[in-house]
């Protein structure tokens, strides 16, 4: 593990020293942070990035300070995710990787105000987080411990697989999540006991992490694993979306966790009604729960009721409120274009103020939206592609889909963005230098484009920002 790093240590308080123990014997504490301005570095040129062999599936944005997740896409067999942090040079055109100790994963990432980046990462059982410069130079690197996860309630309905001790559900290492605060970092893991928990962690002196405080969001319960019949590549990531958690704050400090309810394969609204004594509907769709950052208080639940099967994939704050968008199963068409994309807002209040169903072209998916600041969003993600209309079979021929949104979450208009070969997504958006900075991949596999051919699993990513947006 040559990345390995112990941050410096020195004497907490008294009462300090207690909050320090759960979080690992390689963490410092003590007082706050002592932060650099952000980078005084030229902005990055205008972005034209071309990624070979690795799809770009998140950018976020920090004064200079772009940085992103490109992805090696792997079949269903083999173990992922194989993620790669990577920083954008001031020249556009080249970035810099952070790469993880042997054994480990990079899964998410933040970008803090300060242009310092955390990561967190994953094995099958364990987590990890590491602060980083703007420059990418390792400032901690901490294991993640929580003595208490394996004593969270857990609701044992019908089975299903679950491990303890574990820090990642047996089902995937793809279930953490983070969100800046400041400089401060939110930490959101679905656990082996299959809940989800909330952290606050607060950087020291020494830029190390101290927990804050921690939070159950929903207890543990049954879930049990999706199968390809047929297959060998996950386009959409349908086989584990009911697993996964998704995590945004907005600007008053108030965190959203969304997790998905699929009644064939989760018991997530039932086990939540039962414990919070919140009856949720047990139909497919998604609840998303608000927590206070001061204190990890919860602030209520918010159910949608998708009354489909569904898939969320991004959860973003707004001055409006928290977005939500994915797709919806609303037909059984022949021709396999029954796939909607939908989006959905949550307000301040914790009142769902719109669910929007949008059919754009056959069949269309959301992976990210923002809010324009005219009015409405701007969303992404894939259209055009066709799905076995009673499996999980997703065709080649995907194209990249790019809108602007009516206030309401409404289709407003098409935009117009070039797609390449084979199978096409915009995954992610972050503004930089006042223009819209879009990433994504093209020439992508469908769910049988490596069944005979192994080496047709893999995708080409890029980092564009197209003139004629919305908000340029």
């Amino acid at each position: 593990m040559s990345n390995l790093r112990a941050a410096r240590r020195v004497t907490p308080s008294l009462p300090v020293l207690g909050a320090c123990l759960l979080l690992t014997a390689f963490s410092g504490c003590g007082g706050d942070e002592v932060m650099p301005t952000i980078a005084r570095t030229p902005p990055p040129a205008a972005v034209d990035l071309v990624i070979p062999a690795q799809a770009v599936t998140k950018v976020r944005v920090a004064g200079n300070v772009v940085a992103f997740l490109q992805e090696h896409l792997v079949s269903i067999f083999e173990q992922g995710p194989q993620r790669t942090l990577a920083i954008l040079d001031r020249d556009g055109r080249t970035a810099h990787p952070y790469t993880a100790p042997a054994g480990w994963s990079v899964v998410d990432f933040a970008v803090h105000p300060s242009g310092r980046i955390s990561a967190v990462l994953t094995t099958l059982t364990e987590v990890r987080i590491v602060r980083l410069s703007a420059a990418g130079a390792i400032l901690s690197d901490q294991p993640f411990l929580d003595a208490e996860s394996p004593a969270d309630p857990f609701f044992n309905y019908e089975g299903g697989i679950h491990n303890d001790t574990a820090l990642q559900p047996a089902l995937m290492r793809d279930a953490a999540r983070v969100v800046a605060l400041g400089e401060s970092l939110v930490l959101v893991l679905r656990t082996g006991r299959n809940a989800v928990v909330a952290y606050r962690l607060d950087p020291d002196a020494n830029s190390a992490y101290v927990r804050a405080w921690r939070r159950l969001v929903e207890p543990g319960s049954s879930i049990f694993g999706k199968a390809l019949i047929s297959g060998t590549f996950d386009a959409f990531g349908q086989l584990d979306n009911h697993v996964r958690i998704f995590t945004d704050a907005d600007a008053a400090g108030v965190i959203a966790i969304a997790v998905e309810n699929d009644p064939r394969f989760n018991f997530t609204f039932r086990a939540h009604t039962e414990y919070f004594g919140e009856p949720l509907n047990d139909t497919a769709g998604v609840v998303l729960t608000r927590i206070a950052s001061d204190d990890g208080r919860r602030l209520g639940s918010t159910e949608l009721d998708t009354n489909a099967r569904s898939e969320l994939h991004a959860v973003r704050a707004t001055a409006s409120g928290f977005m939500l968008a994915g797709r919806v199963f609303s037909e059984a068409r022949a021709d396999g274009t029954g796939w909607n994309a939908f989006t959905a807002r949550v307000g301040h209040g914790g009142n769902l103020e719109f669910y929007a169903v949008l059919d754009v072209d056959q069949s269309d998916v959301l992976f990210d939206l923002a809010e324009l600041s005219t009015g409405g969003y701007l969303a992404l993600g894939a259209t055009a592609y066709v799905q076995n209309p009673s499996g999980a079979s997703i065709s080649e021929s995907a194209q990249p889909l790019l809108i602007q949104l009516n206030p309401d979450g409404s289709k407003l208009k098409r935009l117009d963005f070039a797609g390449g070969a084979r199978h096409n997504q915009l995954r992610t958006l972050a503004r930089l230098n006042d223009r819209w900075l879009l990433g994504g991949m093209t020439n992508g596999p469908g769910t049988h484009s490596g069944d005979a051919q192994p080496e047709l699993i893999f995708a080409d990513g890029f980092l564009r920002q197209p003139p004629g947006l919305p908000d340029d």
